[in-house]
C-alpha cells in the first residue's frame, strides 16, 4: 500500500487516494492464487470506476429507449396488500336457489323465544340483501339474517306471520249505560262503610281535589260498570 501510494501521490493529501489505491489492491489479480481478493471473498471482480459504462456497440435511439421504457413500466405490477377491515362473508350456496328462508330476530328475545322467525317466501335474491314477503309486505332482509328453511314438499308450506305492531284497534261500540255491561252485577254499592279523614300535623283535614274524587270502573272488556263520588 505505501508503494502504491508513493505511485500515485502527487501532493500531501493521501487521504483522497487512499480509497483508490485500497480499491486497485482488491481488484489486482495473484500470480500465486490466479485470482484477486475480491474474487475469493465475493466470488466475483469488483468493478473499477473505470468499468462502470461499458462501451456501446449499437447506436443510441431515442425512440427505441423510450419504447423499452414504456415496456418496462407496463410490466410493473402492485403487490397485494391485505385488508383486514373487510372480512369476507360466507354465504351458503343453497341459500341463492332457496324458495323460503328464516329470519334471525335480532331484537330482544324471551328465554323461550326461538331465535328465528319463519319460514317466509323469497321474492327475489341479490349479492347483498333478499326481498322477502312479510306478511304481504315486501322486506329488504340482509343475507347475514337469512337462513335457508329445508321443508318437506310434499305438505303445503305454511308461513310464518309477522307480529302484530302498535296498539289494538279501538272498539267501535258505544259504552252501554252505568251498570248495564256484561259481567257487572247489579246493584253494585261502591261506596266504602267509612271514610276516614287525612289530617296533616297541624290537625287540618286534607281534602283531595274535586278533578280527583271520581272514581270510574269498567270490567275486563272495557265497558262501564260504574261510578263513585265521595260525598263531604
Amino acid at each position: 500500500m505505501k508503494a502504491a501510494l508513493k505511485v500515485d501521490l502527487q501532493g500531501n493529501s493521501w487521504i483522497d487516494r487512499l480509497p483508490w489505491v485500497m480499491l486497485g489492491l482488491r481488484t489486482a489479480p495473484k500470480e500465486d492464487l490466479l485470482s484477486s481478493s475480491a474474487e475469493l471473498v465475493y466470488g466475483q471482480a469488483l468493478r473499477v470506476p473505470g468499468d462502470f459504462s461499458p462501451s456501446v456497440t449499437v447506436p443510441w435511439s431515442a425512440p427505441e429507449q423510450l419504447r423499452n421504457l414504456w415496456d418496462k413500466a407496463s410490466a410493473f405490477m402492485p403487490t397485494p396488500t391485505s385488508n383486514h377491515s373487510l372480512p369476507r362473508i360466507h354465504v351458503p350456496q343453497d341459500l341463492q336457489s332457496a324458495r323460503y328462508v328464516f329470519i334471525r330476530h335480532d331484537a330482544h328475545r324471551n328465554p323461550l323465544q326461538p331465535p328465528y322467525d319463519g319460514p317466509y317466501r323469497v321474492v327475489e335474491t341479490g349479492d347483498k340483501t333478499f326481498i322477502i314477503d312479510i306478511g304481504g309486505s315486501m322486506e329488504h332482509i340482509s343475507v347475514d339474517r337469512l337462513k335457508t328453511a329445508h321443508l318437506d314438499g310434499e305438505r303445503a308450506v305454511e308461513l310464518a306471520r309477522p307480529p302484530r305492531r302498535g296498539r289494538p284497534p279501538a272498539s267501535t261500540t258505544k259504552n252501554p249505560p252505568s251498570g248495564s255491561g256484561p259481567g257487572c252485577q247489579q246493584p253494585i254499592d261502591f261506596r266504602p262503610s267509612q271514610v276516614r279523614e287525612s289530617r296533616n300535623r297541624f290537625g287540618r283535614v286534607i281534602r283531595a281535589p274535586a278533578r280527583y274524587g271520581k272514581s270510574v270502573f269498567v270490567n275486563s272488556g272495557g265497558d262501564l260498570c260504574g261510578d263513585y263520588t265521595p260525598t263531604e
